[in-house]
């Protein structure tokens, strides 16, 4: 084979790794969050600035900015207060977590934020709801430390956005993640907890890590490949069919690489 035909060799392999690599990248592209979207899933914004201008409403109905609620590591969800879904289970799971974990608001400053992204749910049922999930963490907290907020639909929209949060409308009710976002005292997100159950250390390593500013990678690239939403289940399910195109295009892209530099070696040995 001549120069030019091993350069064209190169060049065909170099092209389907091109490829490869950029098909990759297209599918973590970031989107906006936004009602109605066809995605379901948290898309990280690692290291982005939530703005601190989004007003919500606390447990009375006053209207709060972001920038003075999120003023030491938060650790915040997004739920809505009537969800018949995973809503339930991933706040029962952050108190049941809190209740048995050593973290200390008095000792180490840090809060809870639930945020319902149901502009009809109220601040009324917003105080309720603190009210229960305090009692049921079974151990003491000032009501500071866990907080149930509520929005119009054009602040949720920015908050959503900010965070990576993509839902969509289904009847009555959401279809939507569950996780949550950790934030440092100056609004960054600094990690992503995704389902609705978690280790305690990693809960606990996330409030550490938020109030150093310490912006963690997670799994969450891989967990949203593996696994997709079901509305019906209600649940996050085995994504066969995505793995097994992704295990192909990731053998067809190493055998290619290897059967290249496999004749690349026995054509400089005849030479």
């Amino acid at each position: 084979m001549t120069r030019r035909g091993i350069l064209t060799g190169r060049g065909a392999w170099g092209g389907l790794l091109a490829a490869a690599l950029v098909a990759l990248v297209a599918s973590s592209t970031p989107v906006s969050a936004q009602l109605n979207e066809e995605a379901v899933e948290y898309q990280e914004h690692l290291g982005a600035i939530v703005p601190g201008d989004i007003v919500l409403k606390d447990e009375q109905g006053q209207p709060v900015t972001t920038g003075d609620l999120f003023d030491k590591p938060t650790i915040l969800m997004m739920v809505y207060y009537e969800c018949p879904g995973i809503c339930t289970p991933l706040l029962n799971e952050v108190a049941d977590i809190l209740g048995k974990s050593q973290l200390d608001p008095a000792k180490q400053p840090f809060q809870l934020v639930a945020v319902s992204f149901n502009p009809d749910d109220s601040f009324e049922t917003a105080r309720i709801k603190r009210a229960n999930y305090l009692k049921l963490v079974g151990r003491p907290l000032p009501e500071s430390a866990w907080r149930f907020m509520t929005a119009d639909q054009a602040s949720i929209d920015r908050i959503a956005g900010a965070v990576g949060f993509r839902y969509k409308k289904a009847g009555a009710d959401f279809t939507h993640p569950g996780g949550l976002v950790i934030l440092s005292p100056d609004r960054k997100i600094t990690r992503y907890l995704l389902g609705t159950e978690f280790l305690p250390f990693d809960f606990q390593m996330g409030v550490y890590e938020a109030s150093k500013g310490t912006v963690m990678p997670t799994t969450a690239r891989l967990m949203k490949m593996c696994f997709s939403y079901d509305p019906e289940g209600r649940t996050y399910v085995f994504n066969i069919m995505r793995v097994t195109a992704f295990v192909m295009l990731t053998t067809l892209v190493f055998f290619g690489a290897f059967l290249y530099y496999t004749t690349r070696r026995k054509r400089r040995g005849e030479g």
